[in-house]
């Protein structure tokens, strides 16, 4: 069927100096911006339907957002909740928009209120615009650059006494997804209208925590436009299931014989970190040839019909007792067999394989959709312990433990998608 695209992007960088979010450990302002925030906005339709997907430079979005778009456009375009897809981009290295995690960032009053007015003004722009008959193209890679982060070593624990402790540090072993998904949207002419790409790292990376940055999901953007030529192009960077995935360092630093050799004799790896920003912009260099590589292998996809499905399971049926949140599940059909899917969570890499088990073909995985409160970890990694487990809850604002079955649970919820 036919498929109809508008698109744009704004600006979203602080003029003055505000508070970052993602390290609990950061204080004060920024000190200076190295790259520039924006929201970009893909509006499809259809026979009617309009369907909204954003990517915002922040770590996260708040619910409050989807209903602002939804009270001021809705009517007019016929939206539902479900037709609104906002994701973070879940940069470090942003300013806050989300009140309920001070632990992590303070929001700064006077720039969330500008975000909001810069959020309805592309919303309106996008929506008023002229729109394109395009044509959807799929392409893919494998990517050597993201690494598990969660890794078990023995510790002391009294005495003689040794113990397993789940850490932070790479798991060259560990479970992860390598793959980049990338969706093009081009015209009649062949001209690329849009960019949608998908990969499974944190945007962690970056060297500078005093400065503003999109981190990788904006200098890849950076890439692209200069690629395809157009310095305008709206690219939409959606994160993957990448609660327990980050920046690889080692293939920029030839760091893993050394780490591996740490790790035989219980010691910690050389870098948890790249040591200096050329080798980090060397990381970004890599990942755009990955990038570009699955720009140039896409090819043309027929559409079908553009449903979009939602489900919300309540918070306290996953971690502790609080009964006025959920975990928001998504699903967009776009073909007869490929579907974006996304929650309201940091999900951890080992879902993948639930969500092939519980969803019929193939899919794009997508978490930090607004509204995102927790981590989402599977039974196994529950009993693993860790920071995504039982250390984040007091900079997210969540009291409780995690519940048992919740493989089962997330599984059922997908089903009703």
């Amino acid at each position: 069927m036919d498929l109809f695209l508008s698109a744009g992007s704004i600006d979203i960088t602080p003029e003055k100096p505000v508070a970052l979010a993602g390290f609990a450990e950061r204080h004060g302002v920024y000190s200076k911006v190295h790259d520039t925030l924006e929201i970009n906005l893909a509006v499809l339709r259809q026979d009617g339907k309009y369907v909204l997907i954003y990517s915002i430079d922040t770590l996260f979005v708040p619910e409050e957002f989807t209903q602002i778009i939804l009270k001021q456009f809705g009517q007019q375009y016929s939206l539902q909740e479900k037709d609104i897809w906002m994701a973070a981009s879940h940069t470090h290295f942003a300013p806050a928009l989300d009140k309920e995690k001070p632990g992590l960032g303070a929001v700064h009053e006077s720039y969330y209120t500008w975000i909001k007015e810069r959020l309805v003004q592309l919303t309106e722009q996008v929506l008023t615009s002229a729109f394109t008959s395009v044509t959807l193209s799929y392409g893919s890679n494998k990517s050597s650059l993201n690494v598990n982060r969660r890794k078990k070593l023995l510790r002391p624990k009294g005495g003689l006494a040794l113990y397993w402790k789940t850490l932070m540090y790479p798991d060259y072993n560990g479970v992860k997804d390598d793959n980049i998904h990338l969706v093009q949207l081009k015209d009649d002419e062949g001209k690329t209208r849009l960019v949608l790409w998908n990969y499974a790292c944190h945007p962690v990376g970056f060297r500078h925590r005093s400065q503003v940055s999109a981190d990788f999901p904006g200098l890849i953007r950076s890439e692209f436009r200069g690629y395809l030529q157009d310095d305008k192009l709206p690219v939409l960077f959606l994160i993957g299931f990448a609660g327990n995935l980050k920046p690889d360092v080692t293939p920029v630093t030839h760091t893993i014989f050394k780490d591996k050799l740490n790790y035989f004799f219980q010691f910690g790896p050389k870098y948890t970190r790249f040591p200096s920003t050329a080798e980090y912009l060397e990381w970004v260099g890599l990942l755009w040839k990955e990038t570009k590589a699955a720009l140039k292998s896409s090819s043309t996809v027929t559409t079908s019909t553009l449903a979009t499905t939602q489900y919300k399971l309540p918070l306290s049926e996953i971690i502790g007792d609080e009964d006025k949140h959920h975990i928001d599940f998504r699903k967009l059909s776009i073909t007869e067999n490929f579907q974006l899917v996304a929650l309201s969570a940091e999900v951890l890499v080992e879902y993948k394989d639930i969500v092939a088990d519980a969803v019929k073909g193939n899919t794009i995985n997508i978490g930090c959709l607004a509204g995102t409160r927790i981590y989402l970890p599977t039974d196994k990694n529950v009993q693993e312990g860790g920071y995504e487990v039982h250390w984040f809850q007091h900079r997210f604002g969540i009291k409780g433990d995690f519940k048992i079955g919740l493989d089962e649970k997330i599984k059922n919820a997908l089903m009703r998608l």
